[in-house]
């Protein structure tokens, strides 16, 4: 009779968590994306200088190759400084060389000093579509929806040139700020515009790297 437990008598109340606001966020842009026909992937955070640098058309005298600019684990081995590894991953898994969209969204490492707009380990998300007749037009259209979606209607995006190996032509990307209106303020730095991202059309020495023919087919990330 002591040992007796008492069914009918309320559970005690358990506090649980909530998730992440990156978790949050993340979960955000992935059903934005799905809506949208992308696939999303994932990939290893340890891979080979090969799928890092050298598919992508970075040379082997490139700054990003530096020791002291990626976490080497290995000569051929390190944590990955960006998640457009997986491009190279994912293309040459499509054994087939059919059309496809995707987003990547993971962990990457560099050897940054930790301060209020940098981390040793920060969140990115890749995006790469391949297929027949891709334009820059269907970037920015895409660049466009994801902006409103993500930082409200009103936002309006820009297009800076700039370069990066693995993209031509290649841009940084902008967003008007949500906090002043575009008018200036310490969060935009005064000049009305947020940079978030960088962008481009597939270069063709990475498409051509990863099997599939730049005179057919073409690509943005």
């Amino acid at each position: 009779e002591e040992d007796k437990i008492d069914l009918t008598l309320p559970s005690k109340k358990r506090h649980r968590g909530t998730k992440h606001p990156l978790t949050m966020v993340r979960e955000e842009i992935e059903d934005l994306f799905v809506s949208m026909g992308y696939d999303v992937v994932d990939g290893p955070e340890v891979d080979s200088d090969m799928n890092c640098f050298e598919m992508l058309n970075l040379p082997k005298s490139h700054p990003a190759r530096d020791a002291q600019d990626s976490f080497y684990i290995t000569e051929e081995m390190l944590l990955r400084p960006h998640t457009s590894s997986m491009q190279v991953r994912s293309m040459l898994e499509n054994v087939e060389k059919k059309p496809f969209k995707l987003i990547c969204p993971g962990k990457t490492y560099r050897r940054d000093d930790d301060d209020a707009t940098h981390s040793h380990q920060f969140s990115q998300i890749e995006g790469l579509v391949v297929g027949e007749n891709i334009s820059l037009s269907d970037l920015k259209g895409t660049l466009e929806l994801f902006a409103k979606k993500m930082f409200g209607k009103d936002r309006e995006i820009r297009f800076r040139a700039s370069y990066f190996p693995f993209t031509e032509p290649s841009y940084e990307v902008d967003v008007s700020c949500f906090s002043c209106g575009q008018k200036g303020c310490n969060i935009c730095k005064g000049t009305g515009w947020i940079e978030i991202l960088g962008c481009g059309m597939v270069h063709p020495n990475v498409l051509r790297n990863c099997g599939f023919d730049p005179e057919k087919y073409q690509g943005f990330a």
